[in-house]
């Protein structure tokens, strides 16, 4: 007998992890929320943030020449090409910049926007596979606490710690499992 569909998901350990979570109801919601953050900061590990902050002119040296902008951008898909959250925080810096925002303001609205993108695409993806590997009310119910773990989640904070980590050696999220004799479900 298999352990779940979230074994056999075609996702990163971090996005099994927070399935997991999902999927087994001993886990609260509490606990599964605190798993997006953690997979979320998985995932911004390898996305071109110190090159997007020059690109938006974050920091001692602002852009001069604002409309260049949009081509420094495109250009930074080549630092890190097949990157999916590198490319949705390309593209959502590019539409902070048609906004009309710039600097920090374009910077920290791109991550956030990139933060949802990146959750949005997860949550899809997990829920097709469960739709293919289990019964529909599983899906729903994978879904359904998904959804609830993106509402308590504060992206805006989040994407302000990640600025402030100015990409150098963000650790991603860790989350604890508790595997204690006297730990366990909150009662």
């Amino acid at each position: 007998m298999s352990d779940g569909p979230h074994r056999s998901l075609p996702m990163r350990n971090h996005w099994k992890c927070l399935a997991e979570r999902a999927d087994k109801a001993a886990y609260s919601v509490a606990e599964v929320s605190q798993a997006l953050p953690a997979a979320l900061l998985q995932e911004f590990r390898e996305a071109p943030l110190e090159q997007l902050m020059g690109a938006l002119g974050v920091g001692e040296q602002p852009v001069l020449f604002a409309e260049q902008s949009p081509q420094e951008l495109d250009a930074l898909r080549a630092v890190s090409p097949g990157s999916a959250i590198g490319n949705a925080l390309i593209d959502c810096a590019k539409e902070a910049i048609a906004n009309g925002m710039s600097g920090e303001n374009a910077c920290l609205q791109a991550i956030e926007s990139a933060l949802d993108h990146c959750t949005r695409s997860a949550f899809r993806g997990i829920e097709e596979h469960y739709y293919r590997q289990a019964p529909d009310y599983r899906a729903r119910f994978v879904r359904s606490r998904m959804d609830d773990a993106r509402n308590r989640s504060d992206f805006r904070s989040l994407a302000k710690s990640i600025l402030n980590s100015k990409g150098k050696s963000m650790q991603g999220g860790t989350i604890s499992k508790q595997d204690g004799l006297d730990e366990g479900p909150v009662l």
